[in-house]
């Protein structure tokens, strides 16, 4: 039996801001543009990244030429690019939308005030870079560019000058750089421009680099930050390696490892390192435990495919018909089910460009990708057939809400926009949808419909799922999948997310609370009450980055509604 190695993940690891603010601003205008978008060069220096916004219609051209269209869309990609070809291109009377990382930006601006007293700039990079070429347009001809100190020689003497860096320039060789240039100057300005992001990775990279027998670096070819921290792994590790994806990886060198370290660079998403995990994590542990591995990928197959979602959707009704005081229904629980289940494996078999596929996602949405379509559409039409028996006051509703909710993905007749266009439609759409389904519908069958304790069970109901998916929001933001603002964590920021999300916990507990000490339904009442301190946990663990992979988060996100169940029924024994 091989022992398996210790691997580390770098907490630093996965897209940068710059990066993702570039991402987010070119999603939304795909999103709600009806005009070509280009982006000058390759948004950011990962080819999968790349490949997934392609499939979004989002194409890079290396030269404003190559634009055809009078009325296209040109993002200016997270590098920036030189104050002159900003120029040019805006009298082209192109539409700009600029994606320029704020802390390159805060890097022009450096430049050019210094140049304006006539200092002369040197930066340290890489010359050929597209950040670089970005920067020299700011020296007011005045620039020089050397990629460390060994050619510090190379310049002329400068009366007054100001350096800076590249913002993902290794400190070590800026700082070296420096000290050389004291020699080159009467006066000489250091502004330390490397971005905090990038100073975080390479110390953590540093630290564990050291104590590491292996480091898998990951990240694309032509990534320059990722070429670094490569270069800083090689000096301190007995062995490094640079791959762009799993595939990349070679078996024979894990053979003998003790300590793995996986870290990449900027603009390498997470679940691209997920995936390099789970594949070492496959080689070196075949043959170990065959049959966890096994109940593993199962799982992952459980909650991938929604039937964990829709076992939450179960859980959710049976909880709302218990504060409905409603008789608990088979119909309407197998009803609430099949109709979040068919939403689910709609939407997820839908999903295009979020992240590349792993195991579970390419067996059921790749190889049996129409089968998992046609099981969407039965599930959905059995919830309807079993609406209809309950009559039609449950049916035309549950109709109506199950083809909205299959709708929601794709454009609308008559001009109208994508319901998925609008800010926080996700999160909003899936919770009156659930709603309906676990709360309103039994009120409609039971008839109690215009009872305080069914429009409990609704709003207790809307703000419940609400939350759960603002959370799996959250989750998908941080594994860098490309989502959008139709995630409410998108569409407002974290800050107010969480104020958000806290809001309605109150208001939860306020209610619950306002409920027992009215008498009403005292046991049930505490039981939620006690069940909902699980939700609030798990937002602190996701409020202090403490957020596991996207399988297992969803996991811990849908388990809350099982837990209510169960809390709910042992209070009505």
């Amino acid at each position: 039996m091989r022992r398996r190695p210790q691997i580390t993940v770098a907490s630093t690891a996965g897209f940068c801001p710059g990066v993702k603010n570039a991402i987010d601003k070119v999603l939304e205008l795909a999103k709600s543009a009806k005009k070509p978008i280009y982006t000058l060069g390759p948004l950011i220096h990962n080819r999968q990244v790349i490949e997934t916004l392609r499939e979004k219609n989002i194409r890079a051209v290396n030269d404003i030429s190559e634009i055809k269209d009078k009325d296209a869309i040109l993002v200016i990609r997270a590098h920036g690019i030189p104050p002159e070809l900003e120029t040019e291109i805006r009298q082209r009377r192109l539409e700009v939308v600029d994606a320029t990382c704020p802390l390159v930006k805060h890097v022009h601006r450096t430049i050019a005030a210094y140049a304006e007293k006539g200092c002369d700039t040197v930066i340290v990079g890489d010359k050929d870079h597209a950040e670089v070429i970005g920067l020299m347009g700011y020296t007011m001809g005045r620039g020089h560019v050397i990629s460390g100190p060994a050619e510090v020689s190379l310049l002329p003497r400068m009366e007054k000058a100001n350096v800076v860096a590249q913002t993902t320039q290794e400190e070590e060789v800026f700082l070296a750089a420096v000290e050389a240039l004291r020699e080159k100057t009467g006066e000489l300005t250091v502004s330390d421009t490397i971005c905090k992001p990038t100073k975080d990775r390479q110390k953590e990279t540093v630290v564990l680099s050291k104590n590491s027998d292996l480091v898998i670096v990951v990240g694309g070819r032509n990534s320059a930050n990722t070429a670094r921290l490569f270069q800083i792994c090689r000096k301190l590790a007995p062995a490094a390696v640079h791959i762009e994806k799993e595939d990349d990886l070679d078996a024979a060198l894990l053979e003998g490892r003790e300590k793995i370290f996986i870290t990449a660079g900027a603009s390498t998403p997470s679940w691209m390192i997920e995936k390099v995990l789970a594949h070492i994590r496959e080689l070196t542990g075949t043959g170990e435990n065959p049959l966890k591995e096994r109940l593993f990928f199962l799982w992952k197959l459980g909650i991938t495919s929604g039937a964990y979602t829709a076992l939450a959707a179960v859980a959710l009704s049976y909880v709302c018909m218990k504060l409905e005081n409603s008789p608990v229904s088979d119909k309407l629980l197998l009803m609430a089910g099949l109709f979040v289940l068919s939403l689910h494996m709609a939407n997820r078999a839908g999903e295009k460009g979020t992240a590349a596929p792993d195991k579970a996602n390419r067996l059921l949405f790749i190889r049996f990708g129409s089968a998992v379509k046609a099981a969407a559409f039965l599930s959905g039409a059995l919830a309807v057939f079993l609406s209809a028996t309950l009559g039609p006051r449950v049916l035309l509703p549950t109709a109506f809400f199950w083809g909205a909710g299959m709708l929601y993905p794709y454009k609308l007749p008559f001009g109208l926009e994508k319901s998925g266009n609008f800010p926080a439609s996700k999160d909003i759409v899936t919770a009156l949808g659930w709603a309906f389904v676990c709360a309103y519908a039994p009120g409609l069958w039971h008839g109690s419909i215009l009872y305080k304790s069914t429009h409990l069970a609704v709003a207790f109901a809307v703000l419940l799922v609400f939350i759960r998916s603002v959370l799996f929001g959250i989750s998908h933001a941080h594994s860098d999948m490309i989502v959008g603002k139709e995630n409410f964590y998108k569409a407002a920021g974290p800050k107010f997310t969480y104020l958000t999300l806290c809001a309605m916990f109150i208001f939860l507990e306020t209610v619950l609370v306002l409920l027992i000490n009215m008498g009403w339904k005292p046991q049930l009442a505490s039981a939620l009450f006690a069940g909902l301190f699980y939700y609030i946990a798990l937002m602190l663990f996701f409020y202090f980055r403490k957020i596991p992979e996207r399988t297992t988060a969803e996991t811990l996100i849908d388990s809350q509604f099982l837990i209510l169940a169960l809390l709910a029924w042992r209070a009505g024994k």
